[in-house]
């Protein structure tokens, strides 16, 4: 039998990528306590869409609030399993996923988010989806290969 080899550095380094954007997601989450609609749009947006943005992020649904956070937690514990080697990495991904589109379907079609939103905003929002489809990818990868148990 051959001896399992180590990971390698790129891993290690794309797993932690993929946990600073887990804690970053999560970190979002948790300024909807705990800042105020107002407060949360001065670190989102340029001051001539600050107002809507905070309309936008005040009328919120609860529902939708819930999916972003299933698609937070889910994308951060997929993080932490790459991290520890773990095969639940790619079930948490697959999971995030949908919650991840399912929220953003209702931010930019339902509640028409894009015209209260930067450019940088939005550009930030397609490459948070890449790495969402990117995440599913690469776990899937290296479960296959036998990196994650």
């Amino acid at each position: 039998m051959k001896p399992e080899s180590p990971p390698s550095i790129t891993f290690w380094v794309t797993a932690g990528i993929l946990l600073l954007w887990g804690m970053g997601g999560a970190s979002i989450y948790i300024a909807y306590f705990l800042e105020t609609p107002q407060e949360f749009a001065l670190t989102a947006e340029i001051a001539a869409n600050r107002d809507a943005y905070a309309e936008y992020i005040a009328n919120i649904p609860l529902w939708a609030i819930a999916v972003g956070i299933i698609a937070a937690v889910t994308r951060l514990l997929g993080a932490c399993a790459l991290l520890l080697r773990n095969a639940w990495a790619l079930p948490f991904y697959l999971v995030s996923l949908p919650f991840f589109l399912v929220a953003l379907f209702r931010a930019f079609v339902l509640a028409d988010v894009a015209n209260v939103m930067s450019t940088g905003h939005i550009a930030t929002e397609v490459v948070f989806v890449t790495l969402s489809v990117f995440a599913v990818w690469f776990s899937y990868r290296f479960k296959a290969n036998g990196t994650l148990k």
